[in-house]
């Protein structure tokens, strides 16, 4: 059976001062990483990039770091094949100060920063937790969704974007400290809506669980309008969209001899919803 390696990104960022990073570069050379991939973002913090892992936990190498430089502050960040679901850590003085492992709800190119003409910003919506805040105003400064608030959307209050699978139509919080924004997300080729609730600036969603047309229309009556012609828009490629899911089906149970097969497993867009 074959097996897919998974690309996995190491980074360990290092701060104080440039004669203690110099000597901790010397020691840490081909023990962390190799020479040619240690960079100096600053004259006092040295940046430790590994390529498919480190060969223990992200964690565990953190900590072996933090205890044997507890003069040292030390940023972690490890993420799987294009920044899916990044796992953030901090250490100062030794100790652990913040960890987070961030699960993607959803994920959609948006033009977060609303200066920039182009969607070039990828808005992450994650399961919230306690370090979250922390872990994203530090690690991904410039990452807010409260500057979307400039682009005209569908209705008063919500913006919208689409990568061609997924329509998003997002109302954001009402105050930059409130926890009150609101997602709706349309598969239109699959005829499903997911609602993400409790959404604050940085994506940090409460819940999010899957819903019916007639359960979003009823939540959110000032998108009924937009959300009827989307799916009225798509009702021929729905319906081309499941004969091709049933065909592909008959034919891999046929191949398999089994009642399910995992390849389908990939279209469900949302195969954690509570």
């Amino acid at each position: 059976m074959l097996s897919v390696a998974t690309p996995v990104t190491t980074v360990f960022t290092l701060t104080g001062p440039q004669d203690r990073l110099r000597q901790i570069a010397g020691e840490r050379a081909y023990r962390t990483c190799a020479p040619d991939q240690m960079a100096w973002e600053t004259d006092t913090t040295l940046v430790m990039t590994l390529e498919n892992g480190i060969g223990t936990s992200f964690l565990g190498h953190g900590h072996g770091l933090a205890h044997e430089y507890p003069d040292i502050a030390i940023r972690g960040m490890e993420y799987f094949d294009c920044f899916d679901d990044p796992d953030f850590a901090k250490w100062e003085g030794g100790q652990l100060v913040y960890e987070a492992d961030l699960t993607i709800v959803f994920s959609i190119l948006f033009p977060t920063d609303a200066s920039q003409e182009w969607a070039g910003c990828c808005a992450n919506f994650w399961h919230r937790s306690p370090a979250l805040t922390a872990a994203v105003t530090e690690n991904c400064p410039d990452f807010d969704l409260m500057p979307l608030r400039q682009l005209t959307g569908p209705e008063p209050g919500w913006v919208q974007t689409t990568d061609g699978f997924a329509t998003l139509f997002l109302r954001l919080p009402s105050t930059p400290d409130a926890q009150d924004g609101l997602g709706v997300v349309f598969y239109p080729t699959l005829g499903r809506f997911t609602l993400m609730t409790r959404i604050d600036r940085l994506g940090g969603v409460a819940r999010f669980q899957r819903q019916t047309y007639g359960q979003i229309s009823a939540r959110c009556p000032e998108l009924r309008a937009v959300l009827r012609d989307c799916w009225k828009a798509d009702e021929k490629k729905r319906r081309k969209a499941r004969q091709e899911r049933k065909i592909l089906k008959r034919k891999t149970q046929k191949e398999s001899g089994e009642g399910k097969d995992i390849l389908f497993d990939l279209f469900d867009p949302d195969p954690w919803v509570i």
